[in-house]
């Protein structure tokens, strides 16, 4: 990975930039601590995040759209668990223009908007949750999170959306928005220096502000369970299993990364394909994936398979962890594991935007920017006992099993 520069703004806006000559576009994203993590009701932070496009006190959102469209600027806005990205990408010789939608869309919303969002949104989690596996995935959070905000889920979020007013969201966007609590990431073929003077400019005034959001603990799970889900017209049982992982900043959190590779995350060379879809023929998909956030971390297996083999594909789970557990990983099998992690880390390392992703999004998660260069040293140094340690710490604890299946199936 290449170098890069940190200063903070007068205000105490961290701001990251690295210099990447010879490429046309400009990527600036803006990364604030905020997201799933601190609503107080399910689905604040994404109806914020959508009607900061939908309006500001000089343009509607029409105007928005068709400047950016007439200049070639991209531009988007996501709610994560653990923050709100802002993501803009323009030819140099733009990034005045740039600047100055990004900073109306993020100083000057109206928030006007919001029953048209509402029921927008409400339409599209409608069309998700369509999904049998989005069902099965939804249950699956729903209960292994329980109250807290990560286990607010697209059922939880259909329930409250129509309750969440304006001044809701006007006060939810206002209490994030906060100096210390934000970073701006511009990577492209700029000098720092006029960088930093534009960004004073437009970003100057906003202020640090007391924290006034909590986030509760996740409670582990006090037992293990089985949550089900009867769908008549399911062609196929959608299963998950799910275990709490370690936090993002957690050095537990890369080796399970790398088990979650060679188990299910590295697709036909993964053990699960191997064993469940190769072997065996269960699966019509089988995976693993491993979600590090700030306060928690969820490790899942899943399968879509005939109903009548759920008791068959369970099992199939508990022998493929029970080996992970008990024997050592093959030095080759690991080595290919993380050369897989690692050539897909580097793919998504290859553009502007790409690279001001990661490096604004391990310093808001508290890692700090560096650790994007610390990561393939950390992977390097993984060893068969780490994998082994890690399945022992985390998948030995008690899991919520949620399956979708037509009634029959699941008594």
């Amino acid at each position: 990975m290449n170098s890069f520069d940190t200063i903070n703004l007068k205000n105490g806006i961290r701001l990251i930039t690295r210099k990447n000559e010879n490429t046309p576009r400009i990527s600036i994203n803006v990364f604030i601590d905020s997201g799933v993590k601190y609503q107080n009701k399910a689905g604040i932070a994404s109806l914020t995040a959508r009607l900061l496009l939908q309006g500001t006190k000089t343009r509607n959102s029409q105007q928005i759209a068709d400047e950016l469209d007439s200049e070639a600027i991209e531009m988007s806005i996501d709610a994560k668990h653990d923050y709100i990205k802002l993501r803009t990408l323009f030819l140099n010789e733009d990034i005045d223009k740039a600047l100055e939608i990004l900073a109306d869309v993020m100083l000057n919303s109206t928030f006007d908007e919001i029953e048209k969002e509402k029921i927008k949104l409400q339409g599209e989690i409608g069309v998700e949750l369509d999904s049998p596996r989005t069902l099965a995935v939804d249950n699956l959070i729903r209960n292994m999170f329980n109250d807290h905000p990560y286990g607010q889920s697209p059922t939880t979020v259909l329930k409250t959306l129509p309750e969440i007013k304006k001044d809701e969201v006007i006060d939810f966007y206002n209490d994030s928005l906060s100096a210390e609590r934000m970073n701006i990431v511009v990577i492209g073929n700029i000098d720092k220096d006029v960088i930093k003077a534009k960004l004073e400019k437009k970003f100057g005034l906003i202020k640090q502000k007391e924290n006034k959001f909590s986030v509760p603990a996740v409670d582990q799970l006090s037992e293990s369970k089985t949550v089900t889900y009867a769908k008549e017209d399911a062609a196929q049982a959608q299963i998950f299993q799910g275990w709490l992982g370690p936090v993002v900043n957690d050095e537990d959190a890369i080796k399970l990364k790398i088990l979650n590779t060679l188990l299910g995350a590295s697709g036909l060379s993964s053990r699960l394909f191997v064993e469940l879809r190769d072997k065996k023929g269960l699966a019509y998909v089988v995976r693993s994936s491993y979600e590090s956030f700030k306060h928690a971390g969820l490790f899942n297996i899943y399968i879509a398979t005939e109903p009548s083999n759920i008791k068959i594909a369970l099992n199939g789970f508990k022998t493929e962890v029970k080996k992970l557990m008990t024997t050592l990983v093959d030095k080759k099998e690991l080595e290919n594991a993380k050369n897989n992690y690692l050539g897909k880390l580097a793919f998504f390392h290859e553009t502007n935007a790409q690279q001001g992703h990661y490096l604004g999004y391990y310093d808001i998660i508290g890692l700090g920017a560096k650790y994007d260069n610390e990561l393939k040293d950390k992977v390097k140094k993984i060893t068969p006992e780490d994998i082994k340690d890690v399945a022992n710490k985390y998948l030995s604890l008690n899991s919520t099993i949620s399956i979708l299946a037509p009634e029959k199936f699941l008594k």
